[in-house]
């Protein structure tokens, strides 16, 4: 057992928290004597901890861009208040939601020598100007000047992917934080929650037609940085094969546009359904054969989507749309565990569905590569990388 009494309390500010980000909240509590998550909303934790605390704040308002900006000013505003009512030896780990949260470690840092990690989920405003939403201009300028305050003054800046680390360590001169790089700790997802399971076992497939097809998955948010269009482009190609079916599942800024799709052009193959519990999720998950994970071209280097975790938890073969090759579609292909086609190619998209749905060996073959995959680099053991970090760093007793 970790000894408990020496240890530094640790301030986890994120407005918004996944499953992820509480797994790991949870499994530091276990070896820290306080740990204190301040966002919102705030789930009941999987297993009660008295060293766990969890304080509700602002909420992230996603209706439009004004309301996102007034919920981000309003949780800053608050997370500076709460870290400025205990005490400095705690240690403040921010992930850069909202994008500007760095700025309270930075503040703590200068006045009163307090120190705080960073973890880069998604890196802006690369993210915008790559999608074209923001100009390179001298808003994206005076950004990225933040940027490099808040992260060069950081004692660890901590990242999910190697092209994101390689990026962060051109832009930034991260020899001056204590680790001296950025620190890559892949996102991962529970293998002994979400598993592989046969769809006549599975009530979800059952429920939702898919025992005897190929279900291509596409599950998480249909938003900005995701290649929708190429997606429902290999749809309408393989409308008139029936064993094959498309299953939406999530919310975002394109879910329009697969209703649309669907509803106009009459594609029966596609189901759209909207984000799933957290009890369903297992089940969402197993019904899929292929998960689809796609980039919007521009944005390969700063994002690396998580639900690839769970598609190869739960056995199903990656298939991965960007514009070039990420360090995401070179793992799945060097372990024969996924796929990768570039965004735009849509014959190729169409050829690999094809292959795997008409040859059930191979398609056997890359669900248990995945599966073993996931096991092997992508479990909750990756939250004992951070705590190993810290302790390394002397940032956690």
């Amino acid at each position: 057992m970790p000894n408990k009494q020496n240890s530094r309390p640790i301030i986890f500010l994120n407005q918004t928290t996944g499953k992820l980000f509480h797994e790991l909240v949870e499994d530091s509590a276990k070896a820290c004597a306080q740990v204190f998550l301040f966002s919102g909303p705030v789930s009941k934790p999987s297993v009660d901890n008295n060293d766990l605390n969890l304080v509700a704040a602002p909420t992230y308002n996603r209706k439009n861009y004004f309301t996102r900006l007034c919920s981000w000013i309003h949780y800053f505003l608050k997370a500076f208040l709460f870290v400025f009512t205990l005490c400095s030896s705690s240690l403040l780990f921010i992930v850069t939601n909202p994008p500007f949260l760095g700025l309270v470690g930075l503040f703590f840092k200068i006045f009163r020598k307090q120190n705080y990690v960073v973890l880069v989920y998604d890196i802006y405003p690369d993210l915008l100007v790559g999608m074209g939403t923001l100009r390179n201009g001298w808003i994206s300028q005076l950004w990225t000047k933040m940027n490099r305050l808040v992260l060069e003054n950081s004692s660890v800046v901590f990242t999910i992917g190697d092209d994101m680390a390689h990026l962060l360590e051109k832009s930034f001169d991260l020899s001056r934080t204590i680790a001296g790089r950025a620190i890559v700790i892949p996102n991962w997802s529970d293998v002994d929650t979400i598993k592989p399971l046969a769809k006549d076992n599975n009530a979800f497939a059952i429920e939702h037609d898919q025992v005897g097809k190929i279900t291509v998955l596409y599950s998480g948010n249909m938003g900005n940085t995701h290649d929708i269009e190429s997606i429902l482009a290999v749809a309408r190609e393989l409308r008139d094969y029936e064993a094959i079916h498309f299953l939406f599942i999530g919310e975002g800024a394109k879910r329009p546009l697969v209703e649309r799709t669907k509803v106009d052009e009459g594609l029966q193959n596609i189901s759209l359904l909207p984000f799933q519990s957290e009890e369903a999720l297992p089940y969402s998950m197993a019904a899929g054969d292929i998960g689809i994970v796609s980039y919007q071209s521009g944005t390969e280097a700063c994002i690396v989507p998580s639900k690839t975790y769970y598609y190869m938890a739960a056995g199903l073969v990656p298939l991965v749309i960007s514009g070039k090759e990420t360090d995401l579609s070179r793992m799945l292909v060097k372990n024969n565990s996924g796929i990768f086609v570039r965004s735009g190619d849509i014959d190729g998209m169409k050829r690999a569905i094809l292959i795997l749905a008409n040859n059930g060996e191979l398609l056997k073959n890359y669900k248990i590569a995945a599966r073993a995959t996931a096991e092997q680099h992508f479990s909750r053991h990756n939250i004992k990388l951070y705590i190993d970090a810290l302790k390394r760093y002397e940032l956690f007793e």
